[in-house]
């Protein structure tokens, strides 16, 4: 036995589903309906299946494979142009030399086919129609006829003109004759023009009248109705194999598939349905939800009677209501809420906190900007290891010397930091795979690997992915444009095969650390140092050193942010901040004869320190844009120490030992003023609000409010969405005071600017 799978359905009113993807292979419970027809005819003895496509006919091949499924050969008939329902079968049957079953690779059913095919032949008609009786008769083709004869047909009738419940399924048994009423080359349809002149020539029109299921899949709601029928165990076919949990969470009329990931704390009640590769994370609750291949689902996320396609990413804390779809990689942002009916079309991104009430169908996939910890956004829904790659590709088109690449502790962050270095390779880029180490171990690696870009990857809940110059310093505007673009747009290079990036292992990128570290804590101090830092692993590397330059019994500890890069020292009352510990850095390099490096924004009393120690400093911008810090930048690059907290600790630990001086005293040995930092958003552009203010532009970046004893150093963040603060107090006013003063002008400037 033969067939001819009808499979060019392009699935219109099923959109977003069927946007990239072909109605035939939209999922039932973890299987295309087109899998389920090919069993279906598995099942009734067929052998051999043309399968007739157009629309993504490739997609179609793709999932057929090798051309066997079951025990049916497969083989695929393209049409150039549309030929209809009759003139793709008589394409695609051409050599087909007995009866043959015609088949929707779109519509559900478990009809008996075997029974029908005998049928059929018993009874010596040229074609045979099965019939299915209907409630509601007016969405469909209905066949008039008694006695298993057709007499006539009526197309889609209202109730009043109705004189039958027999829809026409669209499944034919047909004879080779049949085709020859078929014209070549053009659109000709069996209801509208074959079977009509079937009648005409008074050729033996039959149908068979079947009991069994049958679903035409045509719009969302009838494709969510299938999917409850199929759970509930309405329809005679086997779903894709089910996830053995023992989850008392998962209602028994709910299906999970193997391979998807259900969390213990999550609820799927109802009629839900979790494909295969899908991952439903802590607190979300499903009801009646479809949740197609490859979906993420994040912590405390509400699908209620929604549909989300494959490779959809739902933010925490994000709703879909009832009747919405989430198209194939939209991205819904945390806590954003889509109203019910709403359909997001694919790769469309929804910010967080949105309410959408409206269809998203136009416009360009978003990217997040860069901020000043970088490239950030939730882990697995905005960065996703797809678009690690692209930040791998981009960062190739700013790199001359090559990029160094390290990830921080656990599989999400070494997943997306691989996934890295196989885009910079992918653009021809050379990278250099420090592993797993902190940042101030990759930015001393890139140093001595003469790498000029520094990539660092933290994945927790969100991910970070800051991007540096070599030295850890900022992108200049120039090249962080061009890797934005690069980035948002996709203008970086694609490798041929044979002219992929070298990826280097650098596996001794500790050991050149400990060198430094080593070199650097050649003294004593009468402490007992200790270092503490949520980041284990650099603590576990400085605490050797730390105790090497331990003399004393008295707690002295070197408290380490996270990522390494800033830190703080506490002896007993006395306590060292982040500013008080650069100053002394500053005054060491005076004394050692260099010339210190800090950002603009760091305060003036740094100038006042090195010049009491016959120093001076330089500054380079936040995001510079010519050559203007160039000098700054050199000097910058060649002192990581600034930018490196433990090894910033040495240096004040080294001038304390050489000055024999305590926490407390060695304060006394720096310029001193009151210093505070804040960060003010604003709902319109900062910028406006620098000009409401009068503030005084400074060189390059930001502005200032200024008097004799105090300094209010104003910036704009990355992105535009606030101010950067820096407040610098010489007198008695403290600057936290100032800070306060300087919000309020701050805020009512932006209120003004609202109401102006």
């Amino acid at each position: 036995m033969k067939a001819v799978i009808l499979a060019g359905g392009e699935g219109t009113r099923l959109r977003p589903l069927t946007c990239d993807l072909p109605k035939p292979l939209v999922p039932l419970c973890g299987k295309p309906v087109l899998y389920y027809i090919l069993e279906l005819l598995d099942k009734c003895g067929c052998t051999e299946a043309a399968v007739a496509v157009r629309y993504r006919g490739e997609r179609i091949e793709a999932a057929l494979g090798d051309g066997r499924y079951g025990n049916i050969r497969t083989f695929i008939s393209y049409e150039d142009e549309p030929l209809g329902t009759a003139g793709c079968v008589r394409k695609a049957a051409a050599d087909f030399d007995d009866d043959f079953i015609v088949i929707s690779g779109d519509a559900m059913c478990d009809f008996d086919l075997a029974a029908m095919y005998r049928h059929h032949k018993d009874t010596g008609v040229a074609a045979t129609i099965a019939v299915k009786s209907v409630d509601d008769p007016r969405e469909y083709g209905v066949i008039i006829g008694e006695n298993g004869m057709v007499s006539g047909f009526s197309e889609k009738p209202s109730y009043i003109n109705c004189r039958s419940d027999l829809a026409n399924t669209g499944i034919y048994i047909i004879s080779p004759k049949v085709l020859e009423l078929i014209a070549d080359g053009r659109p000709v349809d069996f209801a509208k023009d074959v079977f009509p002149e079937m009648l005409g020539r008074e050729m033996p029109l039959g149908y068979y009248a079947e009991s069994g299921y049958w679903c035409d899949i045509g719009d969302i709601a009838a494709y969510k109705r299938c999917t409850s029928d199929l759970i509930n165990g309405k329809i005679r076919v086997e779903p894709a194999e089910r996830l053995i949990t023992q989850n008392s969470h998962i209602s028994r009329t709910s299906f999970i598939a193997k391979g998807a990931y259900f969390s213990p704390k999550a609820l799927a009640a109802g009629c839900t349905s979790v494909g295969a590769g899908a991952y439903v994370s802590d607190g979300a609750k499903l009801n009646n939800a479809i949740v197609m291949d490859g979906a993420f689902v994040g912590e405390g996320v509400t699908l209620n009677d929604c549909i989300i396609c494959p490779n959809a990413r739902i933010g925490e804390g994000a709703a879909v209501y009832e009747g919405a779809v989430v198209g194939e990689g939209a991205v819904i942002g945390e806590n954003a809420v889509v109203s019910g009916g709403v359909r997001i079309w694919n790769n469309k991104r929804i910010e967080k906190n949105a309410s959408v009430t409206s269809d998203v169908k136009y416009g360009s996939a978003a990217y997040p900007e860069m901020s000043e910890e970088g490239i950030c956004g939730t882990t697995n829904t905005v960065i996703t290891p797809e678009f690690a790659v692209r930040t791998g590709a981009s960062a190739a088109k700013i790199s001359d010397t090559g990029i160094a690449v390290s990830y921080a502790d656990g599989t999400a962050s070494e997943s997306l930091g691989k996934a890295v270095v196989s885009g910079i390779s992918s653009a021809g880029g050379t990278a250099y795979d420090c592993g797993n180490v902190p940042l101030p171990v990759l930015a001393y690696s890139a140093k001595l690997l003469g790498a000029d870009v520094i990539i660092h990857v933290m994945a927790k809940a969100q991910t970070k992915i800051p991007i540096y110059a070599s030295g850890l310093l900022p992108l200049k505007r120039g090249r962080e444009r061009v890797f934005q673009g690069a980035l948002m747009r996709g203008e970086y290079m694609t490798a041929g095969w044979d002219s992929f990036g070298p990826i280097h292992e650098v596996t001794d990128a500790e050991m050149m650390y400990k060198a430094v570290c080593a070199a650097s804590s050649r003294f004593t101090v009468p402490y007992d140092v200790r270092v503490v830092s949520r980041n284990t692993r650099f603590r576990d590397i400085c605490s050797r050193f730390a105790k090497a330059v331990s003399g004393g019994k008295d707690r002295l500890t070197v408290n380490i942010g996270e990522r390494g890069d800033e830190a703080e020292i506490s002896c007993g009352e006395a306590f060292l901040d982040r500013i008080s510990m650069t100053l002394i850095a500053c005054a060491d390099a005076a004394e050692r004869g260099e010339t210190a490096a800090l950002p603009f924004s760091f305060p003036q009393t740094a100038e006042e320190t090195a010049d009491m120690y016959g120093g001076r400093v330089v500054r380079y911008f936040a995001s510079s844009m010519g050559d203007r810090d160039d000098e700054a930048r050199k000097i910058a690059a060649d002192q990581l120490w600034m930018r490196d907290g433990f090894l910033l600790a040495l240096r004040v630990l080294g001038f304390m030992a050489r000055h024999a001086v305590t926490p407390t005293e060695v304060q006394g040995l720096i310029a001193r003023s009151s210093t505070e930092g804040r960060f003010i958003r604003l709902n319109c552009p900062p910028q406006r609000v620098l000009d409401r203010l009068k503030a005084v532009p400074e060189e390059n970046e930001g502005a200032v409010i200024a008097s004799d004893d105090k300094r209010v150093f104003l910036r704009p963040d990355k992105r535009g969405t606030g101010l950067y603060m820096f407040a610098e107090s010489f007198g008695s006013e403290t600057a936290a005071s100032l800070c306060d003063s300087a919000e309020k002008l701050i805020k009512d400037a932006a209120a003004s600017l609202k109401r102006d």
